[in-house]
């Protein structure tokens, strides 16, 4: 998530799927089509430095081609003082629908394409005029956050200002170009773009009709103590991994093993590991014996990782550990457990504390407390999109999709039901939450994309279906191509319904699964010392 820099576990790891057979992609409803009232080119002429609190100048303006054969308009600009964006205009086809994607890790790169990955299909299908912008700085890459040092404005056009300014220039050309405003305006983002899109709907409720928010990233600042947690329990005094390959392959089989039949189906998958149990113990070599088990050291690093960081008395500093089914990636490249101390070290030097203060912060010595945590949320709470208060955004009629895949090793477990927790607490329980937002836990799946079974789920469909048709996501249906090339389509339900096996028919259709709700009301809260501490406005630098 910045992942903080929560994307950084993106698309690493193994997958079970070796293909993906074709999303299952709720249709847009028709509209009919608004051609542009002037040429492409002429938009690089027009001038819009008088956009109230965006000022905004258009660089290029240039027909290109995509993907499909869709034509577009690209625009690239900028927003003083450093937000530069691209926005794709479509020029035979668009239906007055704008869409703005997320950006991921510390960004500072324009993305070109959306999560969840499939409906790219959707987005750049020419209904809708699409753009992107890099969080209004520059990096090398999208883990970097120097640039956070010393410049006040920056961070803040990071933490939230940069979405909000790039809806409103974007509105601006799209009426312009077009002839008049969007109808409909939606928001589609995960990891930190997730992030983004809750900070819209918390800060500027007007922006977005419908807002779909992946994996978000709700708790940033806090989440570098999780991170370091995790490099400083997994590796040796030499900096040597502790874990390998092969133990972290051994565990996921066990952990499968033993969890996978808690919900009535043996299928490959934990839909609720929130509800597993398994003590790596059970792996330890016994005497003598050196393959296919684990060590006591490595078993030790194990239970610190489920359980996640906490202070001298055993009091959680964040919202749990990995999640179970997570451990196929503990050991690749993206893992926290690998390099995440560095990226959070960094984001405590240069984004939280802005370069002025902890400069000699050392990330393998460091033992944070109470007081600890909440001095970072108090320096970069207002990163931290967990404001639960989102009356504005119902009042004015916003429909909010929130989902984040089970076995997500940067999101956990237990941060989206504890935001979804809090927002039912401030809205009403669910009968005041579910006529505007609904929250999908997806089994099997990692950070935004990819999984040990790597489901694909449309999420724009059902947003843009609820706020003009008025029509309230149901299931939304995974699909995969299992190892053995079998095609598995799977429903999942809003939170807290469960999609459970009927008993008959086969495991991999939809029609061989019903909705079943809870027995009674789940309480989320997740007890940690930063549950009640509410991002706000960036201290005077």
């Amino acid at each position: 998530m910045i992942c903080m820099l929560w994307a950084i576990a993106v698309g690493s790891g193994p997958v079970v799927a070796q293909s993906v057979p074709a999303a299952v992609y709720t249709p847009l409803p028709e509209r009919p089509a608004i051609p542009p009232v002037m040429a492409c080119g002429d938009l690089a002429s027009r001038d819009f430095l008088g956009i109230a609190g965006a000022p905004t100048r258009i660089s290029s303006a240039q027909v290109q081609t995509r993907d499909g054969g869709q034509e577009f308009c690209l625009i690239k600009g900028m927003i003083a003082p450093q937000i530069q964006f691209e926005l794709h205009l479509p020029t035979r086809s668009y239906t007055g629908r704008y869409l703005q994607g997320g950006c991921g890790g510390a960004c500072g790169v324009i993305y070109d394409h959306v999560l969840p990955s499939c409906d790219n299909r959707q987005a750049f299908g020419g209904a809708f005029a699409v753009s992107f912008n890099n969080s209004g700085h520059v990096g090398p890459e999208p883990f970097d956050t120097l640039w956070a040092a010393y410049a006040p404005q920056l961070r803040e056009d990071f933490a939230y200002r940069a979405a909000h300014v790039v809806a409103l220039a974007s509105k601006q050309i799209l009426s312009v170009y077009y002839g008049r405003p969007p109808q409909y305006s939606y928001f589609l983002g995960c990891s930190n773009g997730g992030r983004e899109a809750m900070m819209e709907a918390q800060r500027y409720p007007d922006d977005f009709d419908g807002i779909v928010a992946g994996a978000p990233a709700l708790w940033i600042t806090a989440g570098v103590v999780r991170i370091i947690h995790e490099s400083q329990v997994a590796q040796d005094a030499a900096g040597k991994p502790v874990l390998t390959p092969q133990a972290t392959s051994l565990l996921h089989d066990a952990v499968i093993a033993a969890c996978d039949g808690l919900d009535g189906l043996k299928d490959g998958q934990i839909d609720n590991p929130r509800v597993c149990r398994f003590d790596p113990g059970q792996l330890v070599c016994k005497p003598g014996v050196t393959s296919g088990c684990i060590s006591p050291q490595q078993a030790d690093v194990i239970r610190k990782l489920y359980r996640g960081p906490v202070d001298r008395a055993g009091r959680a500093l964040f919202f749990g550990g990995e999640p179970y089914g997570s451990e196929l990636l503990w050991t690749g490249p993206g893992s926290f457990l690998v390099n995440g101390h560095a990226l959070a070290a960094n984001q405590i030097k240069f984004m939280i504390y802005g370069g002025r203060s902890h400069q000699d912060f050392d990330w393998r010595s460091w033992q944070p407390d109470e007081a600890a945590l909440k001095d970072l949320l108090r320096a970069g709470g207002y990163y931290n999109a967990n404001d639960p208060d989102l009356s504005a955004f119902k009042a004015g009629g916003g429909k909010l999709i929130m989902w984040q895949g089970e076995a997500d090793n940067a999101g956990g477990s237990y941060l989206l039901l504890d935001y979804y927790q809090r927002v039912r607490d401030a809205m009403g329980g669910f009968a005041g939450t579910d006529p505007f937002m609904r929250v999908y836990m997806l089994p099997a799946v990692y950070h935004c994309t990819g999984g040990y079974i790597a489901y694909q789920h449309d999420m724009l469909g059902p947003v843009v279906n609820w706020v003009e048709r008025g029509t309230s996501p149901g299931a939304v249906v995974g699909t995969v191509a299992l190892a053995d090339g079998t095609p598995r389509r799977r429903p999942v339900y809003p939170y807290p319904v469960r999609a459970q096996y009927v008993g008959r028919g086969d495991i991999n259709a939809v029609d061989s699964f019903r909705a079943v709700p809870p027995a009674r009301v789940p309480d989320d809260h997740f007890d940690w010392l930063g549950a009640d501490i509410i991002g706000d406005k960036p201290p005077v630098d």
